[in-house]
């Protein structure tokens, strides 16, 4: 039995997916589902690209370029660029994998089918991310902070960097995401419903708290050392 992957028509209707799901579970074939990962997963390479060549949030590497030493530039911006195609790679193997593990562990659903749901999930993380980009270069300008979030507003009156980075991670995206893993997660949960909904919301506060820290590290200054010794 062969079965289409239908990506808009799954999401609007989550108990077409259920027994897409449950007929290959029965060794039915699932076409078309590994056409739509690999796009997603290039779109994924794609815009995390684009962001750096564009440059960015590379604006501490403009020194050298200012400084006239144009080969460590170049070289710099080589560097940059490969670690924002390994950073998409970390990103889009953390929300497939890592993260549907981490759900199966809560809610004993199988992994495969869980890994279906965060398709969806990714793919909205990267409209965000590509909406904000275009934005930002319309704009001529970036900010480390999205206005998808509540940072923005928040920076007016209130500074501390942790808690800024902390909010700008709890975005629009983040909604969806949640409410897409609700919708079709409590389909399959066979537990209490609400509290799969604040298992849901923990984890992306844990998420945020986590990423935060990490926005706060200075990897472009380590760049920049490491260059002045090359």
């Amino acid at each position: 039995m062969v079965l289409d992957y239908r990506f808009w028509h799954f999401l609007m209707n989550p108990s077409s997916l259920t027994y897409a799901l449950e007929q290959q579970e029965q060794s039915a074939k699932l076409r078309g589902y590994k056409k739509c990962l690999t796009l997603i997963f290039l779109a994924t390479l794609a815009v995390f690209a684009i962001r750096n060549i564009w440059g960015m949030h590379t604006e501490g590497l403009t020194t050298l370029f200012a400084q006239g030493l144009d080969d460590r530039y170049i070289f710099a911006r080589l560097i940059s660029l490969s670690g924002a195609l390994l950073w998409a790679i970390g990103f889009f193997a953390f929300h497939y994998i890592v993260f549907s593990y981490v759900l199966h562990a809560i809610t004993d659903i199988p992994v495969k089918w869980i890994a279906k749901v965060q398709l969806y999930t990714i793919f909205f993380i990267l409209l965000e991310k590509l909406i904000t980009f275009a934005v930002f270069a319309i704009a001529g300008f970036t900010t480390p902070l999205t206005f998808f979030s509540l940072a923005p507003m928040t920076a007016y009156f209130y500074q501390e960097e942790f808690v800024l980075f902390f909010l700008n991670q709890l975005s629009v995206a983040t909604f969806i995401m949640v409410v897409i893993q609700y919708k079709f997660l409590s389909q399959w949960y066979e537990g209490n419903k609400k509290s799969l909904l604040v298992k849901l919301i923990v984890i992306q506060i844990v998420l945020a708290l986590i990423i935060a820290g990490i926005s706060m590290l200075p990897v472009y200054g380590w760049i920049q050392g490491g260059l002045s010794y090359v």
